[in-house]
């Protein structure tokens, strides 16, 4: 996991929300000069849910393409199927979002059911254990949260 410290980047995206760390397309910006190991468990998890839904949204483009070529239906237009896996985690991040802001009308409350956060706070605290017990994001661990009834 790649994380620029004293970024200028996270001061930019966080300067209206109450933290101090973000992860873009993979990549870990805070505007710390260190963090801490339960934020980079919090921020790994982060990692593995977009590398997850970026392989995800590129095997749905490459489909997409593939359909398109198939049927004859082609053209420079098939560039923006690049966005799809670039975006696939915060267009999901934020429809969640959204849907929650409906449901509790409450944005903290919102923010902390999203699926990818829940994963992330029960998995920030790993690194207390030892190595061999300890619990890691995989590959759409997430939905598991979706299950829940809260």
């Amino acid at each position: 996991m790649k994380v620029y410290y004293n970024s200028k980047i996270a001061k930019v995206v966080t300067f209206l929300a109450d933290f101090a760390t973000v992860m873009l397309f993979g990549v870990v910006f805070t505007e710390e000069k260190k963090l801490s190991e339960r934020d980079k468990f919090h921020e790994a998890s982060h990692v593995e849910q977009y590398e997850t839904l970026f392989g995800s949204g590129l095997a749905l483009a490459v489909g997409i393409m593939f359909t398109c070529f198939t049927f004859d239906c082609y053209g420079w237009w098939m560039l923006a199927l690049i966005a799809i896996p670039v975006f696939l985690f915060y267009v999901w991040y934020l429809v969640e979002f959204l849907i929650r802001l409906i449901m509790y009308r409450d944005a903290d409350k919102a923010y902390r059911m999203i699926a990818f956060e829940q994963e992330a706070y029960t998995l920030q605290d790993e690194y207390l254990k030892p190595c061999s017990e300890r619990r890691y994001a995989s590959s759409f661990s997430f939905l598991k949260y979706y299950n829940t009834n809260t």
